[in-house]
């Protein structure tokens, strides 16, 4: 196919299905503004459309299948994706958490199907130097570290020439990954274009809501979040900017619910009420919500003025009804400061979330049960508690303090690993707590949403299912073209392969030899020593 862009964009599955990556928008309207031709393929839409009318649906929205996109489960689902539609010699690969193991095998299959194609990944999955373990330098000629826009920009002025004088990018070195040198974070969000969408088709989306980024980095420094690390500084748009943004993706989409993916909306006050201000005087009609930090200096006439300008969810992280255990977290209020902060979001009118962490090091059973006299003494203050979660140890502060905090970090360990010295705080501790947390709020009839625990739990899936069920459809199909059916077959064929794949690695694994077979496949393909 001949080249009709300049770089392809794609978003693989599984992502939202409900609303578009603004991440993914972000990178497209850049790209878009800096003069270059950009195709962008939302293989994760696409295949959610494709299973929904197969009947499977479900594997999207439910978190008992979380893990399942996360372990590979779904990975032999890639070869239901037509890569023959990629258009560009460039081809840049956005990873998260659910599409990190499908994108790094669509990786795979694009580098074997065009081998001179030049492939970027990139995501909020590759920060970390730890993230890029096991991501085989075969499949990429670079990974991009945090923030895209610039580092993408120097790339492609470079035609991937010279990438080690690139700040902001990991590149193969002896077998694995090594990065050039940290990039500095952008400053100046206005010189950023905020995404128009124009790329996505919307029609194929079930919510007619759209994600919003109004600032980046976060003013807070709690010792469990690596938010911080990823952006150090904070940033914001200005409030014109924000509102011209709202203003065109309202016209233009009839959007019924903007909704702020950032670490929090009320960073900057002063730009914060100019925004409600401008939403005001514009007449704008619109509704929107995200996160808000508990501050103290928030002055009690802003929470109605931004009920009026149309913030409408507030989603507040509480986090603890402890004061003590808030002190050990470095969060920036106590418990009687979350309590005015949620009562006067309530007061405004705003739907009310909120996040709770159970089990932080220094919570005993006394301050657990704080958090509980908490949801009882706000309740009427509170809609839902959208997020419960264990605590758990990630790339953070926490990971120095473990010692000070008496925690005993298991070897290997995964997320959940780990008790107190004294074992007052173990996983079947949290979990218990966890439980009586949601109970509690059930008894008092607060919403719930989600909990780590259900995502961690690992349903797994079939998805020889999903190609039953495409190949039977294909191949009783009347009035289509032999072409169009060739193709749609070839792709059954492409997937039958990923499953046998799949196949064989469990079976080499359960035998033990995995390493040896790697080892060799890649010593045959002069590819060099493994990752």
């Amino acid at each position: 196919m001949p080249d009709t862009c300049d770089i392809t964009i794609i978003l693989a599955p599984k992502w939202d299905h409900r609303e578009p990556s603004v991440a993914t928008a972000y990178i497209c309207q850049y790209l878009r503004f800096l003069g270059y031709r950009v195709q962008f393929l939302d293989y994760n839409i696409e295949l959610y459309t494709l299973c929904k009318h197969l009947g499977f649906g479900e594997i999207w929205p439910s978190s008992t299948y979380h893990q399942a996109w996360i372990e590979g489960d779904m990975d032999p689902l890639v070869g239901l994706l037509d890569i023959e539609r990629i258009e560009s010699e460039v081809v840049g690969l956005s990873l998260t958490a659910t599409n990190r193991s499908l994108s790094i095998l669509l990786a795979r299959r694009i580098r074997e199907r065009y081998p001179n194609k030049k492939i970027i990944l990139g995501g909020y999955a590759l920060f970390f130097q730890s993230d890029l373990v096991g991501l085989p330098t075969a499949y990429a000629d670079a990974v991009c570290k945090g923030e895209g826009e610039h580092t993408l920009r120097d790339v492609l002025e470079r035609g991937f020439h010279g990438l080690q004088d690139v700040p902001g990018l990991y590149l193969p070195h002896n077998g694995g990954w090594r990065l050039t040198q940290e990039r500095p974070l952008i400053r100046d969000l206005d010189a950023i274009p905020w995404p128009t969408f124009e790329e996505v088709d919307m029609g194929q989306y079930e919510v007619p809501d759209l994600p919003l980024v109004g600032s980046r980095g976060c003013i807070g420094n709690c010792i469990f979040c690596n938010d911080r690390i990823r952006a150090p500084l904070y940033r914001w748009r200005s409030a014109k900017g924000q509102v011209d943004e709202l203003q065109y993706l309202k016209e233009r989409y009839d959007t019924d619910f903007f909704i702020y993916n950032e670490s929090l909306m009320n960073g900057h006050l002063k730009v914060l009420e100019e925004k409600a201000d401008e939403i005001i005087r514009r007449g704008l009609d619109v509704k929107y919500g995200g996160n808000l930090m508990i501050r103290p200096d928030m002055g009690d006439d802003l929470f109605p003025k931004l009920r009026r300008s149309g913030l409408t969810v507030a989603v507040i992280g509480v986090e603890s009804g402890s004061t003590p255990v808030l002190e050990s977290m470095r969060k920036r209020h106590s418990r009687e400061e979350a309590a005015a902060f949620v009562q006067k979001c309530h007061n405004a009118g705003m739907r009310v979330e909120l996040n709770f962490i159970v089990g932080f090091p220094t919570e005993t059973e006394e301050r657990f049960h704080e958090t509980l006299s908490f949801l009882r003494e706000n309740r009427d203050a509170i809609d839902c508690v959208v997020s419960a979660t264990t605590f758990n140890l990630i790339d953070s502060d926490i990971t120095t303090q473990l010692d000070a905090l008496g925690v005993v970090a298991y070897p290997y360990h995964t997320e959940n690993s780990w008790h107190t010295r004294d074992r007052t705080n173990t996983y079947e501790i949290r979990r218990k707590r966890l439980d009586r947390l949601i109970e509690t709020a059930a008894d008092l009839g607060i919403e719930t949403a989600r909990t780590d625990v259900e995502l961690q739990e690992h349903k797994t899936f079939d998805a020889g299912k999903v190609l039953e069920a495409y190949e039977t459809e294909w191949r009783v199909k009347e009035d289509c073209p032999q072409d169009e059916r060739a193709r749609a077959l070839e792709r059954a064929h492409n997937m039958r392969r990923e499953l046998r794949r799949g196949k064989a690695i469990n079976l080499f694994d359960r035998l033990g030899l995995l390493r040896q077979v790697v080892w060799l496949r890649r010593k045959l393909l002069g590819l060099g020593p493994a990752p």
